[in-house]
């Protein structure tokens, strides 16, 4: 295990050296949303991969206001190295990534992202993040 580990951190930190990578769209399958959300104030969410590819880099996650739903973009660079067999042997990963929301007004909003939709609520007494429990 700890060579696997070992592994993947030394890929994952040459894996981006030349020019053979690309942005893609990080899909999702899980997000972690208070049963209702602090107004006026940022919020950290996390987020948690559905099927990252073995050695590929940790998703970023950007929150937006976009037609008044808050939408994620959740993107992670993909190099060509990850389709070596070391790499392909660790399998699935499924990361969690924070997301800082921008501050919203009390109501209810769509929160969209890669595979996945959810209503967040913002009132008063509401939380200012969601962290998903450790197993």
């Amino acid at each position: 295990m700890l060579r696997r580990l070992a592994l993947l951190a030394a890929l994952a930190a040459a894996a981006c050296s030349d020019s053979q990578c690309e942005t893609g769209a990080a899909n999702l399958s899980e997000l972690c949303l208070p049963s209702s959300a602090a107004p006026d104030l940022s919020m950290v969410i996390e987020v948690r991969e559905l099927c990252g590819r073995g050695c590929s880099g940790v998703p970023s996650c950007t929150a937006l206001m976009r037609n008044a739903e808050v939408v994620l973009d959740v993107e992670q660079e993909i190099c060509q190295e990850i389709l070596t067999q070391e790499c392909v042997d660790l399998g699935c990963i499924q990361r969690v990534i924070q997301c800082q929301l921008p501050p919203l007004k009390p109501g209810e909003y769509a929160v969209v992202a890669p595979g996945l939709t959810r209503v967040l609520r913002v009132q008063d007494g509401g939380a200012s993040t969601c962290r998903f429990a450790l197993h």
